[in-house]
């Protein structure tokens, strides 16, 4: 039986197939202002290699900010709920997960079968989030994965002093107007997402074995920088992390 997810985020839609529960499709696209339209191909994109078509799919569950625009007959449910069951799937010992998104973070506790018990999510601000990221690697002239791998080689980061995305933003700007190393700035702006994200997980009960998903979660800076506040390390997915909800929802659907 053929079963989908679909997690259609603020900044990315990401689609994962199952076969029997073995992930045998997958796709991420960035939504570009049109989840109608993105949320449908990549569906189309990941079964095209299994040369499959939409209609040979038993079940589809959407999750996400958009998960209510997709143009395809589908069962809802929530980024929590999908998280937790795609983190528990591969990490029945988890407890405590914290999940990086376009412009929210979430810290979720969940008990031994994977159910939500308590949750906090930053809203209120874009600092510390995936579009953060994006905003600093433009003015570093870095793409994504470039501004990862120097901030993990800086070995003098910069300290950065804001925690409001905008303000941020700004000091980013200064410190390369005053010629300051990219690689260093870098590395302090992974620390200070890193010290948000550690200030959040402490707002639930946190125990020792903790998971970290989104797509930020393969910036080995934050990573790395938020185990040293932990004082032990943090699950590494088999999968991209980016497609944690989109695996869960999938999960679901395998079980409707």
């Amino acid at each position: 039986m053929l079963a989908a997810g679909i997690d259609v985020g603020s900044g990315y839609c990401k689609c994962i197939i199952l076969k029997d529960k073995e992930i045998v499709g997958k796709m991420l696209y960035p939504i570009e202002g049109d989840p109608l339209h993105i949320s449908k191909k990549a569906l189309i994109d990941a079964l095209n290699p299994l040369q499959l078509k939409i209609k040979q799919v038993k079940n589809i569950v959407s999750t996400g900010r958009n998960r209510k625009k997709i143009p395809i007959n589908c069962e809802e449910r929530t980024e929590l709920i999908c998280i937790a069951k795609g983190v528990h799937q591969f990490f029945p010992s988890v407890r405590t997960i914290i999940d990086i998104g376009a412009i929210t973070n979430k810290a979720i506790k969940i008990n031994d079968t994977g159910k939500v018990m308590e949750y906090v999510i930053n809203d209120k601000c874009a600092s510390g989030s995936g579009m953060f990221l994006e905003l600093v690697a433009k003015a570093l002239e870095m793409n994504i994965s470039e501004l990862g791998k120097r901030a993990i080689s800086s070995k003098n980061p910069i300290s950065i002093t804001n925690q409001c995305s905008i303000f941020a933003e700004s000091e980013v700007i200064y410190l390369v107007n005053e010629g300051k190393d990219g690689g260093d700035i870098a590395a302090g702006v992974c620390n200070s997402i890193a010290g948000q994200l550690y200030s959040l997980l402490k707002r639930v009960l946190l125990e020792k074995d903790v998971a970290l998903s989104g797509g930020v979660a393969n910036n080995e800076q934050i990573k790395q920088n938020l185990e040293e506040r932990l004082n032990f390390p943090i699950k590494n997915f088999p999968i991209d992390p980016s497609y944690i909800a989109a695996y869960g929802a999938a999960l679901i659907a395998n079980e409707l």
